[in-house]
């Protein structure tokens, strides 16, 4: 063996654990799909991350390396994709996003200590070799937090904006990878890319912050805007549920003043008198309230939907009825009528007129579907202001997090919403509210 090599393989070999970390780390970020799998992912971190380091060593220490150097560090760019979906099982967008974040910043985190290792020359002292796989371990921990955090934030996107992002990801890693390569072939040292490439890391870690931060300010936005319009929801809820208390309690006493009466002149002996007081009493009583559904969350959504569409002069009609046992946790059925039948008594007081709106339930094979069909302006105004435009984002989420499905179709001023939901099997009694 030359004395090069030897010098190389001396370096090299002890800090291979630091290196094998910078992709072994996936497997704490993602889920395996199986244990075979999980070795494969360890085989090929190992095989490649023995010779980056190897190959990168007898670079800076002979310019003969340099293209096996180029060619290792693009082959990496490409097969780590390959293998990020081939032995894991996550949604693809999932994995393929995690990809540049994560090794972007950890790259920046580590390439001081590169650096300070490649200026120390070759044979690595021992010290650096154990600074760098402690180094590696820190900075493998912090980048993962930070990309995890972020992947978290950006699934929260709508969805084609998240595809494209999981589909420019590995793009980006390669274009970095080449644009490696492009700056090796202009220098005869590995020492002179490093420095060259550090400070485009910074500033690409830089905006991945300023990303992070704007997603997380987005999603805070979005929470605040989402909690108050769930609180209006539950404020017209108890709202309605107090008008309808406020009713009964005034109808009641109707009825015992004139029961008391009719006890009066029985006793007075006057039962003609009496009798038409009977009469009276029937003739004027009010109706009985109105029950739109046997599940009492539908029921007052459905009430407080029809006392909206009698202030618009909307027409509501009801079709099919939901059981009262209902398996929907009733915060997420509550949301689902509040948004829906919401959007539809807006849309049509906004319509031409005679406005209507039609709610029909639909339970069958385990699944409950909820459309609401009403009339719409020809020209729908797009509203704008605090509160606005979230109604769509909750009814999503809500069906999404039941494996079921929202539409929304806007046709010749009708407008149909269908929001479809796989009934949980039991009642989930901490959902209750």
């Amino acid at each position: 063996m030359s004395e090069t090599l030897r010098v190389v393989l001396v370096s090299a070999l002890p800090v291979v654990p630091g290196y094998f970390l910078g992709f072994y780390w996936f497997r704490f970020l993602l889920t395996p799909r199986s244990k075979r799998c999980h070795g494969l992912f360890a085989l090929y971190c190992l095989v490649v991350l023995t010779a980056k380091p190897i190959v990168d060593y007898y670079w800076q220490l002979t310019v003969g390396g340099r293209w096996v150097a180029i060619l290792t560090g693009v082959l990496m760019a490409v097969t780590l994709p390959v293998m990020l979906l081939l032995c894991f099982r996550e949604d693809w967008r999932r994995k393929m996003f995690l990809l540049f974040p994560f090794v972007c910043i950890q790259s920046v985190f580590i390439m001081p200590v590169i650096i300070g290792m490649l200026r120390g020359g070759l044979p690595l002292q021992p010290a650096w070799q154990g600074g760098f796989l402690v180094a590696s371990a820190v900075t493998c921990w912090l980048a993962g937090l930070v990309s995890d955090r972020l992947q978290r934030l950006v699934e929260k996107l709508p969805a084609p904006v998240y595809t494209a992002l999981a589909a420019a990801s590995p793009l980006v890693n390669l274009l970095f990878n080449l644009d490696q390569a492009r700056e090796s072939l202009a220098t005869n040292s590995r020492l002179e890319v490093a420095v060259l490439l550090t400070w485009r890391l910074v500033v690409e870690g830089v905006l991945l912050t300023l990303l992070f931060f704007w997603l997380l300010r987005r999603q805070a936005r979005q929470t605040v805007a989402i909690a108050a319009a769930r609180e209006a929801m539950h404020q017209r809820a108890v709202e309605a549920q107090q008008r309808s208390l406020t009713a009964l309690r005034a109808l009641r006493r109707d009825h015992r003043q004139s029961l008391e009466r009719v006890q009066q002149l029985l006793e007075a002996g006057q039962r003609d008198k009496a009798l038409d007081a009977v009469r009276e009493l029937t003739r004027h009583t009010a109706p009985a309230a109105r029950r739109y559904a046997d599940n009492p969350v539908a029921d007052v959504s459905l009430a407080d939907a029809a006392r909206r569409c009698e202030e618009a002069g909307v027409t509501l009609t009801v079709q099919g009825s939901l059981p009262r046992d209902c398996t929907l946790p009733p915060v997420d059925l509550a949301s689902l009528l509040y948004n829906l039948l919401s959007n539809g008594v807006t849309a049509a007081a906004a319509g031409p007129r005679p406005g209507w709106v039609t709610a029909r339930f639909v339970t069958a094979a385990g699944r409950l579907c909820l459309t609401v069909e009403n009339s719409a302006p020809a020209r729908p105004a797009r509203r704008r202001g605090a509160g606005h435009g979230f109604g769509q984002k909750i009814l999503r989420e809500i069906t999404a997090r039941y494996d079921g499905s929202y539409t929304l179709a806007v046709e010749n001023g009708r407008a149909r919403a269908v929001a479809m939901v796989c009934l949980p099997e039991e009642k989930e009694e901490e959902a209750h509210d």
